[in-house]
């Protein structure tokens, strides 16, 4: 059906096809166009639309061809069921062939057992089992005939057979159960006989001739009854009763026969109507496609007639419309022709006009050229003379900024201020793919003294001696620690520490890599350059020892023994402070004193952390001390240089820090929290500052003391995940950036002996 109604809608187009064509044509007719009356007509006969409607009922013939095709298909396949049933009949014949043959078997048993028994009660038997057999001869009669009218009627044959199986078993079940009987019967009649013997011999004489004469007369029939089934039992023979129990094992296998029978018979009678309702509902489809077929064939010759009307009524409607528009035409086109000779005098007045009108233009061009060239020659001496000005005001505004930090460093160290450097740890690639790795710390490129923090979507500013781009190298921050080096060999006491959270690259900062050192071997390299530089007018002696402080215990990094130490007071009165025990080495080059550092790095102690897989778990404090004697004049100079790099500050919720790692990190913060009290006194310039309460302020007593130059490097992250760790550096950073320590001073120690600090 859905074919047919697609056919039916392709017809539908068709049709309205050929109407846009002759509406087309009537179109053509009637637009502005002289042409004849045979050329319309000749436009609007095309049959295009014609010659569809008939090729599509051709489809339609071929598609009922098919269908004709696949029904003698279903016919065929129903006269190869019906000769599978003849088949299957005519093996059933020959079932019943043999159920003759095994009566015949039987019939010559019976005549058989009558010749050899002979003229007894056992030609009764006999009888009985031909009355049998003739039975079993009418049931195989009926069989034949339900057989042939299984042809006709499947079902009631089937049926039929099923119940005449029945009556068979029922009647040799009947056959067993007589014989059963009989030989009960047989049985009771010898026990009431022996007991009657028996109570013949008891009994006494008793003169009642009447109840005798009964007595005798009832023995007597019981004696030939008596005799009757024991003649018939014995004239039984035993070959009768094999005989009867083969007959009943056929029985039993022609009864499974004709179940199987039956069984295939159902089946080829539910194929048969099957093949019978499919053949009929085919044969509905096909009358229902033949009758649709019939109603759009008479549609399709209706629609045709009734579009040749309309295309006769079209060409009659053309022919008398083209009269009088060939007049309207020819009315046209001698207005157009009038209007034609009038055309040339004003066209010559146009080229006349457009002629003055392009010099015209070709002189406002050249104007126009000439005025933008100088109006560009103007703009151009103004952005040049404007290009000079910026580069003055940008000169001077770097020499302003110049010698404002110039300034501003030689008032620190006129007031002994610590100076403090911020250092911006750069994002890793392993940092980028985690979540809350967005940047939230900014640097200001032209400003090297500030940066800004955003938080909880505020931004807020720190200003500081000087802050360093993410992107700067290790050198660029050794230049700004560059003098510091020098006062320390010119007797000056020096400290460098690296504060900040862990993680941040405080480590790198002070030791750096193999490949890229950090501040404590480009310091070293660079004292021995000076020294070097020095030789001819001074002489001077260089010690190094390495400590550091874990879980509030002092360590020696170049002992093997690592034993425990105190800090004491200098029992030479200077009131300086010294480690009993501590290992101090004399160096002489620069490659004596990478071994040794090797050496305390090895010793220090690392664990990872959640933040941190290297992270610093003590402080490291190395210690350069510098004597200098002038060849000339005799006098020593004495310089202490502090290296320290302390361990990170951390969150132990953030950190995951558990067991030893968790004192580790509570003794880290005491320690910085110690070193926080330090600098809030020495801000507030109380009069006791809390040295002794860690062993780390305890042990920078003479860094933080008078007369020391001090830098602290600010070790900051820029990720947001670190955002609070970050901002409590910066905050601390700006603390320690108002302490002043006074102006510097250095030890020195004339000829004779004396000792003097002088600025």
């Amino acid at each position: 059906m859905k074919t047919l109604r697609a056919s039916y809608r392709q017809r539908i187009r068709d049709k309205n096809s050929v109407i846009s064509s002759l509406e087309e044509a009537i179109s053509q007719q009637q637009s502005p166009s002289p042409l004849s009356e045979g050329e319309c007509s000749s436009d609007v006969g095309s049959p295009a639309g014609l010659h569809r409607l008939v090729e599509s009922l051709y489809g339609l013939q071929g598609e009922r061809s098919k269908l004709r095709g696949e029904l003698r298909l279903l016919h065929s396949q129903l006269e190869q069921k019906e000769r599978d049933r003849h088949t299957r009949i005519q093996a059933f014949q020959q079932q019943i062939d043999e159920l003759k043959s095994c009566i015949e078997e039987r019939e010559e048993e019976l005549s058989r057992l009558r010749t050899a028994a002979g003229a007894t009660d056992s030609e009764k038997r006999v009888l009985c089992l031909s009355a049998e057999n003739e039975s079993l001869k009418q049931s195989l009669s009926v069989t034949q005939g339900l057989l042939q009218q299984l042809s006709a009627i499947p079902s009631q044959s089937n049926t039929m057979l099923i119940k005449e199986n029945e009556n068979l078993r029922g009647r040799v079940q009947q056959l067993e159960s007589s014989l059963q009987q009989r030989a009960e019967q047989l049985s009771q009649l010898e026990r009431k006989s022996e007991h009657m013997n028996k109570e013949r011999g008891k009994e006494p004489v008793v003169k009642i001739p009447e109840g005798l004469g009964c007595i005798h007369t009832i023995l007597k029939r019981r004696e030939s009854s008596l005799q009757y089934v024991t003649q018939t039992v014995e004239v039984e023979s035993p070959a009768t009763v094999k005989q009867l129990t083969k007959a009943r094992q056929r029985n039993e296998v022609l009864s499974e026969r004709l179940s199987g029978q039956n069984e295939r018979c159902r089946q080829l009678e539910e194929q048969i109507r099957k093949s019978d309702e499919y053949s009929c509902n085919l044969q509905h489809k096909i009358a229902a496609y033949e009758r649709e077929i019939s109603h759009l064939r008479e549609e399709l010759l209706k629609e045709i007639g009734h579009l040749e009307e309309k295309k006769e009524e079209a060409v009659k409607a053309a022919a008398s419309c083209s009269a009088e528009h060939f007049q309207n035409l020819q009315d046209q086109f001698f207005t157009l022709q009038k209007r034609l000779t009038a055309l040339p005098p004003t066209l010559r007045s146009m080229k006349t006009d457009y002629a003055s009108l392009r010099s015209q233009v070709r002189n406002f061009s050249e104007f126009y050229s000439a005025a933008i060239s100088e109006a560009k020659k103007q703009i151009s001496a103004a952005i040049s003379e404007m290009s000079e000005a910026n580069k003055d005001l940008l000169e001077k505004y770097r020499k302003e900024v110049a010698l404002r930090r110039k300034l501003h460093e030689q008032l620190v160290e006129l007031k002994g201020n610590i100076r403090v450097l911020c250092r911006v740890k750069p994002v890793l690639k392993e940092d980028q793919h985690e979540e809350g790795q967005s940047v939230v710390v900014t640097t200001d490129p032209n400003n090297e003294s500030s940066l800004t923090v955003l938080s909880k979507g505020k931004g807020r500013s720190f200003e500081l001696d000087k802050v360093f781009q993410p992107h700067a190298t290790q050198e660029e921050v050794f230049q700004e620690i560059e003098p510091l080096v020098t006062s320390c060999i010119d007797g000056y006491h020096v400290c460098i520490f690296a504060y900040g959270q862990t993680g941040s690259g405080k480590t790198y900062t002070m030791e750096g890599s193999v490949e890229n050192p950090g501040i404590n071997q480009r310091a070293l390299k660079h004292l021995f350059s000076e020294i070097e530089e020095r030789k001819d007018m001074w002489s001077y002696t260089v010690t190094v020892s390495s400590v550091e402080i874990y879980n509030e215990v002092l360590r020696d990094l170049l002992s093997k023994d690592g034993e425990k130490l105190d800090i004491k007071i200098n029992p030479d009165g200077t009131g300086q402070l010294h480690v009993p025990g501590l290992r101090v080495v004399e160096v002489r080059n620069f490659q004596h004193i990478k071994k040794i550092l090797a050496t305390a790095r090895r010793n220090r102690i690392t664990f990872g952390t959640q933040m941190n897989q290297h992270s610093s778990r003590s402080h490291a404090l190395l210690c350069i001390t510098v004597q200098g004697t002038d060849l000339a004049s005799g006098s020593k100079t004495t310089g202490k240089m502090n290296l320290v790099d302390l361990a990170g500050s951390e969150r132990v919720w953030k950190s995951g820090a558990e067991g030893e790692r968790l004192k580790e990190a509570q003794n880290i913060n005491r320690s910085l929290l110690a070193l926080g009290d330090v600098i809030q006194a020495l801000r507030g310039r109380h009069t006791h500052i809390p040295f002794r309460n860690s062993r780390l302020t305890y042990l920078l007593q003479d860094s933080l003391g008078k007369g020391s130059k001090t830098v602290m490097v600010v070790q900051v992250s820029a990720l947001e995940s670190n955002v609070g760790e970050t901002l409590c550096s910066l905050k601390f950073a700006q603390r320690v950036c108002k302490v002043e320590l006074g102006p510097a001073a250095r030890k020195i120690e004339s000829g004779g002996g004396q000792c003097d600090w002088r600025p």
